[in-house]
């Protein structure tokens, strides 16, 4: 719009150094101005307009705008020619003159050309196009599918972790979850046996609402099936379209239940693309209040899954240790979004032609029933 308001002031200049130059009829030269300098000051108030806006209203057809001459023309023809084309009676007294140029008279003469050319300008804005602009950010639908899967066996009530670390386990993941916000998460659990409690999903409160009601004894507690396990979680990956696609396994154990070998599990994993992450949490025997207790974390097992599948063995020792792992591993899958940005436009042009209409129909009425011209 900005551009066309540019054209009519050059075209404005244009015609006044001309008529410097050039023996231009007197009302042509008028009829130019008028013409000009309307369309102008239209496409001014539309510029204003617009930067009222912002960035909420445009045209999809500007270049209709420029029909905005035509309403010009309309009252350049009236004020310049249009005398010419209706009979005049010439009065000597100038009481009669008065009366020729009373109120009425002059909304005779001007309000149904007035109404006429306001209606048409309506029309040429609805013709425009106007339209309401929205805008709204995608987010990308390729991101990283996760998998949490958290061991559930008896074990992990040890209090070598505060209260223990079953519930340092939930709180460090739940922590994760809420820094995961573009990516797709799912949990499972397991001990004897593993159970899907999250599919993969964007409903992250949805998620740490059932990763924070789980419970121990859930599952029957007494052994621990990583093979298992770590099949579930790649039965709801294999077939993900993600440009990254991860297992996080939390145990405290050694695999001594199921029927899928970890082995096995971890070459299924590499060849779906799916990284393993393991992660043993427990105190080292010796220390604190594990000190009376077996070592039990089969490292050999855990270090040889994420081998195979690409992805990195951590052990932690405490709450701090095992959130710090977590964010290693956010930063190791750290992606970089470009959010598109979808731009929706809906017309309002319709209330345009309304108000058009109804401008038309009053300047019909006025000039056909109620000012009525007698020559």
């Amino acid at each position: 719009m900005m551009t066309f308001f540019l054209i009519s002031c050059a075209l404005l200049i244009v015609v006044l150094l001309s008529s410097l130059f050039i023996n231009i009829n007197e009302k042509l030269l008028a009829a130019l101005l008028w013409g000009l300098g309307s369309l102008t000051i239209l496409l001014l108030v539309g510029i204003i307009l617009q930067r009222a806006l912002g960035t909420k209203a445009d045209f999809a057809t500007p270049w209709a705008l420029l029909l905005l001459i035509f309403p010009a023309g309309v009252l350049a023809v009236k004020s310049i020619w249009g005398k010419a084309y209706f009979p005049r009676i010439l009065y000597s007294r100038t009481v009669q003159a008065a009366k020729a140029t009373s109120t009425r008279a002059l909304c005779t003469q001007w309000l149904p050309t007035v109404l006429y050319t306001l209606a048409l300008v309506l029309f040429v804005v609805a013709l425009a196009r106007p339209v309401l602009l929205s805008h709204t950010a995608i987010p990308p639908t390729q991101g990283v599918d996760i998998m949490l899967v958290m061991d559930a066996s008896a074990s992990m009530q040890r209090q070598d972790f505060y209260p223990n670390r079953f519930t340092a386990a939930v709180r460090t993941a739940d922590n994760f979850i809420q820094k995961r916000i573009n990516d797709r998460i799912g949990l499972v659990v397991f001990s004897r046996q593993a159970m899907l409690q999250a599919p993969l999903t964007l409903d992250h409160e949805a998620v740490r609402d059932l990763l924070n009601a789980l419970y121990l004894g859930m599952i029957d507690p007494n052994y621990t099936a990583i093979g298992d396990a770590v099949g579930v979680g790649i039965s709801h990956l294999k077939d993900s379209q993600a440009k990254s696609k991860i297992i996080i396994l939390l145990t405290d154990g050694d695999s001594n239940a199921g029927t899928i070998d970890p082995r096995l599990a971890a070459k299924a994993a590499a060849s779906y693309g799916i990284k393993l992450y393991t992660i043993a949490t427990a105190s080292p025997p010796g220390s604190g209040a594990y000190s009376s207790q077996e070592e039990e974390i089969n490292e050999g097992l855990l270090m040889e899954m994420a081998k195979t599948a690409g992805g990195q063995f951590y052990r932690a020792k405490n709450e701090l240790e095992l959130a710090s792992i977590y964010d290693r591993i956010n930063e190791l899958e750290k992606t970089t979004f470009t959010y598109n940005i979808r731009t929706n436009q809906s017309d309002f042009y319709f209330p345009f032609i309304l108000a058009g209409l109804a401008f038309l129909a009053a300047g019909l009425l006025l000039e056909k029933l109620f000012l009525i011209r007698i020559p």
